[in-house]
């Protein structure tokens, strides 16, 4: 069909009139004399021919249109598999810390209420947290908080669903801290709200990797939870006493999930609470 409409074409354009004038007039006898079936035949065919380009445009438009939605919804269902994928890896990576908290359950008689951070204190220094559970969830003032490394801090307000968490390197917290080599207790506070510093006796011997955890002492902390590791050691004003840089087993910007220690306080020395 495709060959028919271009042989008439090119009559026209070459101009052979005479050609064309027989052409038509040949055909439309046959036509006259010919049956029926066979007139209806050679319309349909002409008919046809001569649209079959426009047809095949509109078929092209169509198909490209069909593509270009078949396109855009492969690349929605890309984004979507993409956002699961994330959200499958993140869901993995919080199982495997919510694993190590294992060891935690079994060590302390106390129930834990698994947080998450929700807020940072806007100063200078990261001396504050904010996380989503509250006096609803069983939450109370001077609760412990640690993570899978470490200890973070303590409960400094619980609300109804929010809590605010002081964390070891506000000024105001002061801990008690045993080491766990040469079973010295020293005190451990934060000066500048930045690096942690311990005091502890010189003559117990205590050198730097040496690793701090608390002593149970204060009525807050029970014994045992891993605070630091001694990383510098230094003199003190005092001949007797040791200052030691410690470094601790959490980075405090990088938390995400914290847990609380549903202890309460056994005793408390109000003096170091006020301070």
């Amino acid at each position: 069909m495709l060959r028919a409409f271009r042989f008439i074409i090119e009559l026209f354009t070459e101009r052979h009139g005479v050609v064309a004038f027989a052409f038509f007039l040949v055909l439309g006898i046959l036509m006259r004399e010919a049956p029926t079936a066979v007139r209806e035949s050679i319309v349909s065919s002409a008919l046809s021919t001569v649209f079959y380009p426009v047809q095949l445009f509109a078929s092209s438009i169509n198909d490209f249109k069909s593509l270009q939605a078949e396109n855009d919804h492969l690349k929605e269902e890309n984004a979507r598999l993409r956002q699961e994928t994330y959200h499958a890896s993140e869901g993995l990576q919080e199982l495997a810390r919510l694993h190590t908290l294992v060891r935690f359950d079994d060590k302390w008689d106390f129930p834990i209420v698994t947080a998450r951070v929700v807020g940072h204190n806007p100063g200078r220094f990261l001396t504050t947290l904010v996380i989503n559970r509250g006096t609803h969830h069983g939450v109370k003032d001077n609760m412990p908080v640690f993570s899978m490394n470490g200890l973070v801090g303590k409960i400094s307000k619980a609300m109804m669903t929010h809590s605010r968490v002081q964390l070891l390197t506000d000024p105001n917290l002061k801990l008690s801290v045993l080491e766990r080599r040469t079973r010295v207790v020293g005190f451990l506070e934060s000066m500048d709200g930045r690096l942690l510093s311990a005091l502890i006796p010189s003559h117990a011997g205590v050198a730097e990797g040496d690793t701090l955890i608390t002593s149970g002492l204060g009525g807050i902390f029970p014994k045992g939870i891993p605070v630091g590791t001694v990383h510098k050691v230094r003199k003190a004003d005092l001949d007797v006493m040791s200052l030691m840089d410690v470094e601790p087993f959490q980075e405090f910007s990088t938390l995400e999930e914290l847990f609380v220690m549903q202890k309460e306080p056994e005793w408390i020395i109000q003096e170091l609470l006020n301070e």
